[in-house]
């Protein structure tokens, strides 16, 4: 009788482990994936910046032939302006205000007609 008391214990514990699981992924559906996608490009593009100015190009030894920080600086500013035109279009889009939680949590209008139908 206490076996099967322990492996009821078990499968609840279980079961309340997919629900927890489920109802967070179910609450990843329910954000503004475009501002989350805006806000996480921002940063992705403040650490770019940071990691260019760590860099001073007056001091980079450029004749060394195995140094490939100068190679690698190029690529990141290379691709800057398209990232940077993107991600102010993405905040344009996504109708970003400045409040990462509130415009993440927002549902978007597209959700919204859809919830006005049920």
């Amino acid at each position: 009788m206490r076996t099967q008391s322990n492996n009821q214990i078990k499968i609840t514990m279980t079961e309340s482990r997919k629900i927890q699981q489920l109802e967070e992924q179910l609450r990843k559906y329910e954000e503004n994936g475009m501002a989350k996608l805006y806000y996480s490009l921002n940063k992705k593009m403040n650490e770019m910046a940071d990691l260019m100015n760590r860099h001073d190009l007056a001091v980079l030894p450029i004749d060394d032939p195995k140094d490939k920080t100068f190679d690698r600086l190029k690529v990141i500013w290379a691709d800057a302006s398209s990232i940077a035109l993107a991600v102010k279009s993405l905040g344009e889009v996504a109708g970003v205000t400045g409040n990462e939680k509130a415009d993440v949590e927002k549902k978007p209008f597209v959700e919204t007609i859809a919830d006005a139908r049920k």
